[in-house]
This record gives structure tokens, sequence and C-alpha cells, in this order.
């Protein structure tokens, strides 16, 4: 059945492709012209057709990962809880930082007023809100993607003929948005990535509208708003919030229009953004849009081995706010106050590393930038489906030149993305941080090697796009096989720590210690406690060696802080054979400190 099917689809192919008399059928689009159509078959169904099946595997996969992560949590969404928390209590005080940005953290506040989940389901609320953040932002490439075709058309000169139909822009389309949400960025992280692909592709819809609308001075007061809710999701939006209102204006006056649309977005960008930078600025008295981006540079160009437990090191500045040092042999540090959360530490690192100021640094900018190199080259294997196809498209065609000609003329869309990127590679890339961007890349791309004057290629082009697309589809069909594997043996093991430190005595409002944490500490936050002290990752080695003198002189540092228990993971197999309790079915244990009742 499916070889008829094909030789039907491939038979039409040729009588479209050999008929002298085709008609352009879609009068909107005229850079579809009668002689270089090249769409898959067409119906009023076909485009309907084509969106419910990406919406249906988009929804079915996008909810499988999701759930199949429904009680896995990041350090990262385990401080968005806490401060979501602090914004339900009315703690502003605390619920304000220049670390973290505040828009996933009011959007988990919301569903935890509305649902108001029990804490065995708190995870899974939040892999939930990522859930929709996928469906909307599919909605959101929609909007971006209407405005990409009709840039498309205004980019093609009159008397040069397009390769590609709109049906066909629509699957290439589709299928990139499926793939880099959920290979590259995928339903697991506990971050506002997602978020901020719905912010990216409304953003980029906005931007290929003015330019070409720039007399539409409301699109200019949507952009600036839009950039403004981007940089309440992430940081990063406020510098390339200035780019995409550069390339506004840019256009306008490429246009010959005046600047008014530009000081519009600005506004609306001020708006929405500006009481969020006064109140972090208030609060750290100077101004900041926010720390990650001097903290993550310090970090990276100059290591911090422990940047929860910073003294200064590589002269990286002088620490104004530091964790408290109680031991010296083996280190131990203190940390409960000012800071709230249930790991102070990971919380809000903009007042502990405050001072930190990063240097310029050759070397340790080559490593960042080696580093990067490195994850791309990941996420292009990653994607290595359309890596190939486009490939075979390029080397193809005829006149190469042509190609780059016409992608120069597409500049708005690949530009930003192009230029957030290589920020990205100064400091930090991660496969999450980049997914949305990839996707205009890819389309410019295709852009250019999609479209050729012979009419030979218009086969080799659907062929090359549904080759590509059957690895794509295939590649998920493996993965939504693993993850419903994965869906069938799950434990909330912090649920389970959580509990089983109640049912020792220990209470919601306590004190506890950790050693070698790691920062994954939402099993307290569940168990209502507060880290106050730690004996940090690289201590532990020799603190299980040590002999017990020295073992109860660490326990007794952490006494003096006021913990009643000190808790661990994954201890040397000998090492908790006395006094220490194991939690539940976990590698969790905890041991009563000295003073304890």
């Amino acid at each position: 059945m499916f070889d008829a099917g094909g030789s039907e689809f491939l038979r039409r192919w040729d009588n479209k492709l050999d008929s002298q008399t085709i008609q352009a059928r879609d009068e909107t689009l005229p850079f579809l012209h009668p002689t270089g159509n090249f769409d898959f078959p067409h119906s009023p169904l076909t485009r309907p057709l084509i969106r419910g099946f990406f919406w249906i595997a988009t929804a079915i996969f996008g909810f499988g990962q999701a759930w199949s992560h429904r009680f896995a949590i990041s350090p990262d969404g385990n401080n968005y809880l806490d401060i979501a928390a602090a914004y339900l209590r009315g703690d502003f005080a605390h619920a304000i930082n220049a670390y973290w940005s505040p828009m996933y953290s009011w959007l988990l506040a919301a569903c935890f007023w509305v649902f108001n989940p029990s804490g065995y389901r708190e995870t899974t609320l939040l892999h939930l809100l990522d859930f929709a953040g996928l469906l909307i932002a599919l909605r959101c490439f929609e909007y971006f993607f209407t405005a990409f075709l009709a840039f498309l058309k205004r980019s093609e000169p009159s008397h040069e003929e397009t390769n590609a139909g709109e049906t066909f822009w629509w699957v290439l389309g589709y299928g990139l948005f499926f793939s880099t949400s959920l290979f590259v960025l995928t339903m697991e992280p506990t971050t506002p990535d997602v978020w901020v692909g719905v912010i990216t592709y409304l953003a980029m819809g906005i931007l290929l509208r003015i330019t070409m609308q720039p007399q539409r001075l409301a699109n200019f007061a949507f952009l600036g708003l839009v950039v403004g809710l981007g940089y309440l999701t992430k940081s990063f939006y406020f510098p390339l919030a200035f780019l995409l209102l550069a390339v506004a204006g840019l256009s306008a006056i490429l246009s010959r229009r005046t600047l008014a649309g530009v000081l519009l977005a600005f506004l609306g960008f001020a708006l929405i953004g500006g009481p969020f930078i006064f109140e972090i600025s208030k609060a750290k008295n100077r101004f900041s849009f926010g720390d990650v981006g001097k903290i993550g540079y310090a970090e990276a160009v100059n290591p911090l081995v422990q940047p929860f437990f910073w003294r200064g090191e590589n002269q990286t500045g002088v620490p104004i706010h530091t964790t408290r040092q109680i031991l010296s042999a083996p280190r131990v540090f203190e940390f409960a106050a000012p800071v709230g959360g249930s790991y102070p530490p990971s919380y809000d690192m903009s007042y502990w590393l405050d001072g930190i100021r990063p240097h310029f640094n050759i070397r340790g900018q080559l490593r960042i930038v080696r580093r990067s190199v490195g994850t791309f080259f990941l996420v292009f294997v990653t994607q290595i489906e359309f890596a190939v196809g486009f490939l075979v498209l390029w080397f193809y065609r005829r006149n190469r030149t042509e190609c780059l000609s016409f992608v120069a003329r597409l500049w708005p869309l690949w530009v930003p993305p192009s230029l957030a990127c290589v920020a990205y590679s100064f400091v930090l890339v991660e496969p999450r941080y980049i997914a949305p961007f990839l996707v205009f890349l890819w389309l410019a791309a295709f852009a250019g090697v999609a479209r050729a004057s012979e009419v030979s290629s218009r086969r080799v082009v659907v062929a090359v796009v549904l080759a590509v697309l059957s690895v794509t589809g295939i590649k998920a069909g493996k993965y939504f096989v693993s993850d419903l594997a994965a869906i069938s043996n799950q434990q909330n093991e912090y649920w389970e720590v959580a509990q089983n430190l109640r049912k020792l005595g220990v209470e919601p409002g306590d004190k506890v210690s950790i050693i070698s944490g790691n920062a994954v500490a939402h099993w307290a936050r569940l168990a209502g406690v507060k880290i106050v002290a730690e004996l940090p990752s690289g201590e532990d080695i020799g603190f299980w060696r040590a002999d017990r003198a020295t073992q109860d002189r660490v326990y007794a540092a952490f006494a003096t802080t006021g913990s009643r228990v000190v808790v661990v993971k994954d201890p040397p197999p000998d090492a908790t054979r006395d006094d220490w309790h194991r939690l539940g079915d976990t590698p969790y244990y905890a041991r009563f400190l000295p003073g304890s009742p």
C-alpha cells in the first residue's frame, strides 16, 4: 500500500511538472509563480490536515516527555518554586533578587494559587506548566511563520521563480519547530526556556511585520511590550531587546520612515521591564538589570571552583557578602541568614557573589569558545538530518552565489538569532538557550537552497524534505518509546526523603545541614526545612576518611548553626552503619546532631 501510494504521489508530480497549462492557484501568494510552483499535492484540506498532524504530534510527544520527567527537578526549578512561594506569602523582600528573572515564578505562583497542589505533585505541575508553554509556543510559531511566508514573498524579485510553495514551507517549518522544541530544548529542564521560545517567536513575527510595514506604529508598540516580557522571563533579553529594536529602527530608516515607532517600542519596553529594573536596582543600591550575565561570565572566564563559597579567588573581586566559614579542616560553611529559600546559596547568588568583578582573560575566553563550539556541534548532530538535507540541496544548486544573495536579502530573519548565538558563545552555550534561534537560522538556510529555476530540481527538493522529516519522525518514535518505559518506573525521590525526615521527627521550620549537597535541595523544600550549613563537595572525601574525632568536630560545627540533622546523598557504603538512618528507598541518609532532641 505504501509503495502504491508513493508511486501515485510521484505520478501526480510528474503530471504536474509536465503540464504546460498550469495556472497559479493562490493569487494571495504571487511569489508562487505558475511555472515555478512547487507544492505538495494540494486540496482545501491540505493545510488543516498538516496543521492538525503536527499539533497532535507535538502534544503527544511533548506530554510524553513532560510526564516521564514529572518527578525530576533541577536546582533552578527548586529556586523558582521557592520564589513563587515567597510571592504568594507577600514576602517581596526575599522574592525579588537580581539573579532569577521573575516571570517564571509569577506563572508558578498563579498555578499554585489556582490548583494548590500537594508537595507530592509540585514537580508535576511545574512540568505541566512547561508543556502548556510548548503548545503556546507552537501557536506563536504559527504567528511568526505567516509573517515569514509574506516576508519570503516580498524578498523574491518579480523576475525570479520560487521553487517552494506554501505547503512545503509549512511542513518544513513545523518539522523544525518539532525538532528544536523536543530534541534540542526538551521538556526535561525545569527552567523558563520554553517560555523564552514563546517570546522569541512572537518578537520575530512582529519584527518581520515591521520590516514589511514600518508605517504601522502598533507593531512597534507591540514589539516593545513583547521584548519587555522577554526581559522579565530571562535577563538575556535585556541586550537582545535592544538588538531587535535596532533592527526595527534600521528597517524604518531603509524605508524612509520616521523613528517614532522605535521610540514607541522603547516606551513599551520601559513600561514592562522598568518597574523590575527599578526594584532590583534599589535593592542592590546600584543600577542593575540582573547580575546573572556578570556572574556567569566571571564563573566561566575565571573559573570559580565553588561559586557558592567564593572568596575572591582568581582575582575576581572583593566579596561583600559571603557564606561564613565555621570550620577549616575540613571546611564547613554556614549561611542561615539573611537570604531565604530552602537552600540560600543557590536562592540568590547575586547576594553571595556581590562584589565579583569579571575581567577578560584570553586563555579563559578561548576555553569558553572551544566549549561553545563543542556544544554547537552536539546540537548540530542532534539535528543532523536537516544539515544533510540542506547540504544535498546546496550541492545540487548550480548557482550558489544566487543562494547567498537571496539569503542576504533575508537579513532581518537571521541577523538577530545569529548575534544571540554568538553572544552566548562568549559566556555559556546550552542547547536549551539557543533552541528557538535555530528555527530562524534553518529557515534562512533552506530559503536559499530551496529556490531554483531548474524545473528538474523540484522533485529533488520534495524528496529531500520528506526524507529529512522521516528521519525526524523515526527519532521521535524512538524517544517516545523510551519515555513510555520511563513513565512505568517512576519514584518521587524528593517526596520520599521529606516524608521519612518527618518520620524521624524533623518538623517544618527546622534547620538542617548537608554534606556535599550539590544544590539539589527540593527534598528540603518539601519537608519545610531550611539548609543552613554545608560541608562542600570535595571536602567530603577527606571527611569520610577522617578519624572519628574529626568527624565529631564537623557534627559539632553543624550543631552550632541550630541544625537538628545532617543529610547526605550516596555516602560510602561502610560510612553509615552507625547512627545514620536511611530515608526510605532512596540514596539519602540522615543523622541527628549533638544536642538534638
